[in-house]
């Protein structure tokens, strides 16, 4: 795996279409995301990161075309601590947005949390991503409940092409065992006749991301239930 970070947690709240989680980077989203992010608006963490070509729009700067988003994927975000953005469907989007949701933006910035909706009808934005010391800790708020668990499941097979894609009905598994706090330890991986293969924790609700590396194996040992997920060719199975 080429990626440094090799402890996941992931935690999913569904009515609320919220995920806390740990050990994706912002980089990892951009590139596993399904429906790949055109442009997107930094409201935390945009004041130290200037490109100059870059747009803003009532203080926000916009990253708006794949050339620029990759650029962002470049710059050392972990070094901007808070790193929060919406993306938006075209151009021009953030145009119509009213002071009131402007205000609303800065709130979910700071707070971490919307002071209604995540969801902006103006912008049409698919996601809320709110993230602190990037790859360390998540909050994101998606439209499309399985999304994140495709940039999971791309996380794990990483560049491995030999592996097929997971079936919806998989990623609707995966999701529900998050719904419990899922702990993946992508160490543990084992490869076996073209198959990857990975144990899933169920391992309950954190939101002290230290804890959960300072106490990695008492935390295993006391998961209320261990599934197990072979990755192959043709298809994937949990048990």
């Amino acid at each position: 795996m080429s990626n440094t970070r090799t402890k996941v947690y992931i935690k999913a709240i569904p009515q609320k279409g919220e995920f806390v989680y740990s050990g994706i980077e912002f980089a990892e989203f951009i590139q596993y995301v399904p429906q790949p992010i055109e442009n997107l608006m930094i409201i935390t963490g945009g004041s130290n990161v200037i490109l100059c070509e870059t747009d803003f729009d009532r203080g926000f700067e916009l990253f708006e075309g794949d050339d620029l988003i990759e650029k962002l994927t470049k710059e050392n975000v972990y070094g901007l601590g808070d790193f929060c953005f919406v993306d938006y469907s075209s151009p021009h989007k953030t145009d119509k947005l009213s002071e009131e949701q402007i205000a609303e933006l800065l709130y979910m910035g700071h707070m971490f949390k919307p002071l209604r909706s995540p969801f902006f009808e103006e912008l049409c934005n698919n996601f809320v991503y709110l993230a602190h010391d990037d790859g360390w800790y998540c909050k994101l708020y998606s439209r499309n409940l399985t999304d994140i668990i495709t940039v999971l499941c791309k996380k794990i097979v990483a560049s491995n092409n030999n592996i097929c894609d997971p079936a919806e009905s998989i990623k609707e598994r995966i999701l529900q065992l998050t719904v419990d706090g899922l702990l993946i330890d992508l160490d543990e991986l084992s490869h076996k006749d073209g198959c990857i293969e990975a144990k899933f924790y169920t391992v309950g609700e954190y939101s002290d991301m230290d804890s959960i590396q300072n106490n990695l194996q008492h935390i295993k040992s006391g998961a209320s239930k261990v599934s197990y997920l072979s990755c192959g060719k043709t298809e994937w199975n949990i048990s």
